[in-house]
């Protein structure tokens, strides 16, 4: 490809991507209302002015552009908005996303300043983000960063695909490569041999490929012999998912980490665990979604260690009882913006509340009608909330990792691949040996035979590397899953010990339970600030705001 064709498509998406912002009024000195101030400002003296009405707007993008604007938030926090009907806090988001606090705080702000959202304060200082039913279309139009992202997602499997299968590509040629030149070889230098001894065969192209004895046995001698395969097999009999070149792939690299997700999945189980149990747990509810080193001993004294992770991630804090025994309190968990939503169901479409039905697991068979569906949710998620608290405390559950596997190839397939990759290394090693017999010994090889010879140590170097891979990663994927079969193992006995229980255990969940408390829900009723509307639209007192927030933070 041309430099200059590069430079083209390199230039054409980022104008696509800045969405042509070079030509707004903005970058022309064409004056215009500013919209990127949140509404309440804290001066220089520590009060605050007011504002216009605004909203958590991203900066112009003719300013911005693609390479400084923040990465759009991943799916998984946009699904977890989604969920909520677009009114969440940190604690929904991490919740429903399996991510941590900070994690979750830090790409509600991004959003919030990509998709137009507001933030709404409770009287007692809690945030709630707010977004609306279209956020997602709004994020697509105010990120350049969104719509390259989204752009890719559709490009990246086709490339993907070619790669790989570029690989089972890489290995017929080779295999074609290496074997014809050692046909050209056997030919040429038999061709020789009848020339010497005042044979001929009458001219022309003499092909052989019965067994030959001045090289030295042939790789093509197997063909010399008839197998009776059998007649009339259909492949489709068993089909597999991948295709024949696409394996190859799979034979080298695998099909990735079964467990990729691990972490997401084990902090979503976690934190609604968390909820469930009123904020306060032990080590021995939470044991079987971590990775404790140990089997559980009820006569010992046991290393808590691993529920440190689970606290810095879900901000938690341990607490000493009375009994001296240890519990686990996630206050900032508690806090729940989505379970009072039912603002936000209604301005969703029919469609869009379809959708919501369809991922929290709700049928919609029969419903047609956007008030019953609305019913149907909010009966669906009221029978959740008391089967949860009906659950009591031997939730003996525990999360399992899956094991690695060397190919999601069929067997057949595999097979054929190792075969192949036999036969393209023997057959590297056996022209080796042809290109150092004396009999091309101070003959210059021209053409096919010249650019063969030229890259045979990348043909050998290709041909090793085929085998060696893939046998170095089945040894690690041996090692890999024994690790999770112990992980699996501990945690499958942490989770049967509690529900075994014993007398210390039942004296730390008596004692945790006592400290529990419920969900707490921030209500449309307890908002006392939005940045939806204007100061003057909510009538606030700024004095008394200011007064009361610096004493809060005093205190």
């Amino acid at each position: 490809m041309k430099v200059w064709h590069v430079a083209l498509l390199v230039s054409t998406l980022w104008l696509y991507a800045e969405g042509f912002t070079f030509l707004s009024p903005l970058s022309l000195g064409i004056s215009r209302p500013q919209r990127g101030l949140s509404r309440c400002q804290r001066a220089p003296g520590g009060s605050w002015t007011r504002g216009g009405r605004s909203r958590l707007h991203a900066s112009s993008r003719g300013a911005l552009g693609v390479f400084s604007e923040p990465d759009p938030p991943p799916e998984n926090i946009l699904k977890a908005v989604d969920r909520a009907g677009g009114r969440v806090t940190v604690a929904d988001v991490a919740t429903s996303a399996g991510v941590s606090l900070n994690e979750a705080k830090k790409q509600l702000n991004v959003l919030a300043q990509l998709a137009d959202g507001n933030l709404e304060v409770s009287k007692d200082g809690e945030l709630v983000y707010v977004f609306s039913a279209g956020f997602r279309n709004e994020l697509l139009s105010r990120s350049a960063k969104k719509r390259i992202q989204q752009g890719w997602d559709k490009v990246a499997p086709i490339l993907f695909y070619m790669v790989k299968v570029s690989f089972g590509i890489a290995l017929i040629s080779s295999i074609a490569l290496i074997f014809t030149a050692i046909l050209v070889l056997q030919s040429s230098s038999r061709d020789d041999r009848d020339d010497r001894r005042g044979y001929s065969s009458g001219g022309g192209f003499s092909f052989y490929m019965g067994p030959s004895y001045w090289w030295g046995p042939s790789p093509f001698d197997i063909f010399y012999f008839s197998s009776s395969s059998p007649y009339g097999v259909n492949r489709y009999d068993n089909p597999s998912q991948l295709s024949f070149l696409e394996s190859v792939f799979s034979f080298l690299f695998g099909d990735g980490n079964p467990n990729a997700n691990f972490e997401q999945r084990r902090y979503k189980a976690l934190a609604n665990l968390i909820r469930a149990k009123g904020g306060v747990v032990t080590a021995e509810e939470v044991a079987g979604y971590l990775d404790p080193p140990a089997e559980p001993d009820e006569d010992k004294l046991v290393d808590e260690s691993f529920v440190l992770p689970a606290l810095t991630q879900l901000g938690g804090m341990p607490e000493v009882t009375e009994s001296g025994d240890i519990v686990y309190v996630f206050e900032d968990l508690q806090l729940s913006a989505a379970a009072a939503n039912d603002q936000g169901w209604e301005k969703l479409s029919l469609q869009e509340l379809t959708k919501l039905a369809k991922s929290e697991g709700i049928s919609t068979r029969g419903v047609y009608e956007k008030d019953d569906l609305l019913a149907v949710i909010r009966a669906a998620r009221e029978t959740r909330s008391v089967k949860s608290n009906q659950e009591g405390d031997r939730v003996a559950t525990y999360l399992d990792e899956k094991p690695f596997q060397f190919s999601l190839a069929t067997s057949g397939q595999q097979l054929a691949v190792g075969a192949l990759a036999a036969v393209n290394l023997f057959g590297a090693l056996y022209l080796g040996n042809l290109f150092a017999s004396p009999y091309l010994v101070g003959r210059e090889l021209i053409g096919l035979l010249g650019f063969v010879k030229a890259i045979y140590p990348l043909l050998l170097a290709y041909g090793v590397a085929f085998v060696a891979v893939p046998a170095a990663r089945y040894l690690k994927l041996q090692a890999d899953n024994r690790k999770i079969e112990k992980r699996n193992r501990l945690r499958a006995l942490w989770a049967f010990a509690l529900r075994k229980g014993g007398r210390n255990l039942e004296r730390k969940l008596t004692e945790a339970r006592k400290r529990s408390q419920g969900v707490k829900l921030i209500k449309e009723q307890d908002i006392e600030y939005t940045t939806g509307k204007s100061i003057e639209e909510q009538g606030l007192d700024l004095k008394a705001w200011d007064a009361k927030y610096l004493n809060k933070d005093e205190k």
